[in-house]
C-alpha cells in the first residue's frame, strides 16, 4: 500500500517547516553568542535565555553548529529520489548526518546535566529522550552496516523525530508565552519550558511511530518479497 498523497505532502511541508524553525533558532543563537548585543532590544523576551546560553558559550556553540547539519540534512535522508538517483551522496551526506546527530546528543545530555531553565522537568525529559536518541542513532547504523535498511529506515524516523522535537517546542513555548500574556502576566521562561519539552518530544514520538506503523510493509507483502528471493 502506498501512502496518502495528501499526508505525505502535508508531512513533507511539516518536516520543512520545523528544520526552518530549527535553523533560525540555530542562527539566532550563534548569533547572539559571537555578537552579544546584536539582536538585543529594550523588551526582549528572550533576554532570559540568551543569558543563560551565554554562561556555557563554548558548550552552546559545540551543539547548535552541528544541530544546523542536523536541520539541513536530515530531509534529504528521507527523499527516496535522492536515495535511488544519488545513492553515493546518500550515503556520505548519511556519514556526516550521523555524526552531526551523535555530537548533538551528546552535547545535548551534557548541557543538560548543568543548570537548566526549565529546571527538573527540562532535565528529566532531555536525559530520557536523549538517551534514547543517540539509542535509535546506534541502532540505525548498526542496521545500516547489516544492510537491514528497512530497520535502518525505522531508527532513522525516530531519531529524526526526536530532534525535529526541539524544533517543534519552540512554537509550543511562543504558546505558553502569548496566553499568559493574554490573561495580564507577566511570563518567565522557566514557568513552562519544562512542560513545552515533554509536550514536544511526546507529540514527535507519538507521530514518529504512528508513521513506522502506516509505512511498515504487511507481512504478506515481506512473505512476498522473500518468496521472490
Amino acid at each position: 500500500m502506498r501512502p496518502n498523497g495528501t499526508l505525505v505532502r502535508f508531512l513533507w511541508a511539516a518536516v520543512m517547516l520545523l528544520a526552518f524553525v530549527g535553523l533560525a533558532v540555530a542562527g539566532r543563537r550563534a548569533v547572539v553568542l559571537w555578537h552579544p548585543g546584536a539582536l538585543s532590544t529594550r523588551n526582549n523576551p528572550a533576554a532570559a535565555l540568551d543569558a543563560h546560553f551565554a554562561d556555557h558559550r563554548a558548550l552552546t556553540l559545540a551543539h547548535i553548529l552541528p544541530a544546523s547539519l542536523f536541520m539541513l540534512l536530515g530531509p534529504l535522508q528521507f527523499a527516496s529520489r535522492i536515495r535511488s538517483k544519488h545513492p553515493r551522496f546518500h550515503r556520505w551526506s548519511g556519514r556526516v548526518f550521523l555524526a552531526a546527530s551523535g555530537i548533538v546528543g551528546v552535547t545535548g545530555l551534557i548541557m543538560a546535566f548543568r543548570k537548566t531553565i526549565g529546571g527538573l522537568d527540562e532535565k528529566a525529559a532531555i536525559l530520557l529522550f536523549g538517551g534514547f536518541f543517540l539509542i535509535s542513532l546506534s541502532k540505525a547504523l548498526w542496521h545500516a552496516i547489516h544492510r537491514e535498511f528497512a530497520r535502518h529506515r525505522e531508527w532513522m524516523i525516530r531519531a529524526y523525530a526526536i530532534g525535529l522535537a526541539v524544533a517543534a517546542i519552540r512554537p509550543i513555548m511562543g504558546a505558553f508565552f502569548a496566553a499568559a500574556l493574554l490573561r495580564g502576566h507577566t511570563p518567565e521562561p522557566s514557568q513552562f519550558f519544562g512542560t513545552a519539552f515533554w509536550i514536544g518530544f511526546v507529540l514527535e514520538s507519538i507521530a514518529a511511530e504512528l508513521w513506522i506503523s502506516y509505512t511498515r510493509p504487511s507481512v504478506a507483502a515481506r512473505s512476498a518479497v522473500f518468496a521472490a528471493k
